[in-house]
């Protein structure tokens, strides 16, 4: 057999292995999410005062610490983290710390040190392969937080250096993330919970943390409204097309990684037909070789009909936001890429809160105000080297 015929053997085996793993994923999935919720919401663009935030609440903590991030790097920034939770440890907190185990995957030799300490601690989806490498594709992307089942935190932002803009190449790190407190919280610790008992058997030393009454306060003082949605039960995919078909007026999206769907672009032209203004911001700096030529067969056509996409300039742009009329946001975890829509373990917060959309709305300007408006002609691909990019990346776009 030729090498031509090895490798066309190869990439059909790999299409086919995506294929049936997607099948089987959609079939396991159900139809239910979670109900809104009524609580208080705080909105943060800036990863240092996030992490400040985040160390005070885990400073306060008096029964749990619950966090599950796709990457925590053992860094400066990561280890302040680690010493923090230990002391916390020591004084009885009962602390679980969940992470991906690809992303995280520096962070091995940290397990045994920190279990040590009285910290439960997990890799989340271990790369083991069992005959299909679309399982070991599926990551656990979330970035998770709760604290005696009273606050927590969820958006963009992960642990280590780079969020805290000390990376040479991507700062200032851009970033949306939310805290809040209220009804939501119990939604978010149930999400937590089941990551946590996918990884661990039964004989594992789980604790029953159940969300403290003083999470749920008076009615009157929660004011916003909020829904948790999880890639699972949900499919994303479908959640995104309709948010899409609510928008009245204009469509806005921010994300690192824009390599959509089939159908979720479909959408997005047939929004633009009707009269719907969309507006796409992305990097202008990308954080991987093929991001953007995998992006750009998509921005071309989505600016021949209307779209305007825009580049940022100031640092590296890793949001996740979804804006609708200017009335309905979602902030999370989901890239808009096939990765995140269809196969990661993901976690968003949809919310109408007026409050939180004018902040999202004043960042979203903010960082507009430091990018480009990109022509097609710009991101055109010119020469050999070019079309051979946007080959290979749109060959391997579910893999970006």
């Amino acid at each position: 057999m030729t090498i031509v015929g090895i490798l066309f053997l190869i990439c059909l085996w790999l299409r086919l292995d995506w294929l049936i793993g997607l099948h089987s994923l959609k079939r396991q999935r159900a139809s239910s999410i979670y109900p809104w919720r009524s609580g208080n919401l705080t909105f943060y663009d800036d990863g240092i005062e996030w992490m400040k935030t985040l160390e005070l609440d885990c400073i306060q903590a008096k029964e749990s610490i619950c966090i599950s991030f796709y990457i925590i790097q053992p860094d400066e920034v990561g280890r302040r983290l680690f010493t923090l939770l230990k002391e916390r440890a020591q004084e009885g907190v009962h602390v679980r710390l969940l992470v991906d185990a690809l992303g995280s995957h520096k962070m091995k030799k940290w397990l045994k040190p920190l279990q040590d300490e009285g910290i439960e601690v997990g890799m989340s989806r271990p790369p083991i392969f069992k005959g299909s490498l679309f399982a070991l594709q599926r990551r656990n992307h979330r970035k998770i937080a709760i604290v005696d089942g009273v606050v927590a935190h969820i958006g963009g932002f992960n642990i280590g250096r780079e969020y805290v803009h000390l990376d040479p190449v991507l700062s200032p790190w851009r970033d949306y993330h939310l805290r809040f407190t209220g009804e939501g919280v119990q939604d978010a610790l149930m999400e937590f919970e089941i990551d946590w008992k996918r990884e661990f058997d039964e004989t594992s030393r789980l604790k029953k943390i159940d969300v403290a009454e003083e999470s749920v306060e008076k009615k009157e003082k929660m004011t916003s409204k909020h829904q948790i949605v999880p890639s699972e039960p949900i499919d994303l995919e479908a959640f995104m097309i309709s948010l899409f078909n609510q928008a009245q007026s204009s469509i806005f999206i921010g994300t690192p990684y824009f390599i959509p769907t089939k159908a979720v672009f479909s959408s997005l032209i047939k929004r633009l037909e009707e009269g719907i203004k969309l507006t796409i911001l992305v990097p202008g700096t990308p954080d991987h070789v093929l991001v953007q030529p995998a992006s750009y067969r998509y921005l071309r056509e989505l600016i021949d009909c209307g779209a305007q996409v825009f580049h940022f300039q100031n640092g590296f742009y890793h949001a996740k936001a979804l804006l609708i009329d200017q009335t309905l946001g979602d902030i999370g975890t989901a890239n808009f890429d096939r990765r995140s829509l269809l196969i990661n373990d993901e976690i968003n917060v949809l919310t109408d809160d007026p409050a939180i959309i004018a902040q999202l709305l004043a960042s979203i300007d903010k960082d507009l105000e430091h990018s480009v408006l990109l022509t097609k002609e710009q991101i055109k691909a010119n020469g050999m080297v070019d079309v051979t990019k946007e080959w290979l990346a749109r060959s391997i776009s579910h893999l970006l």
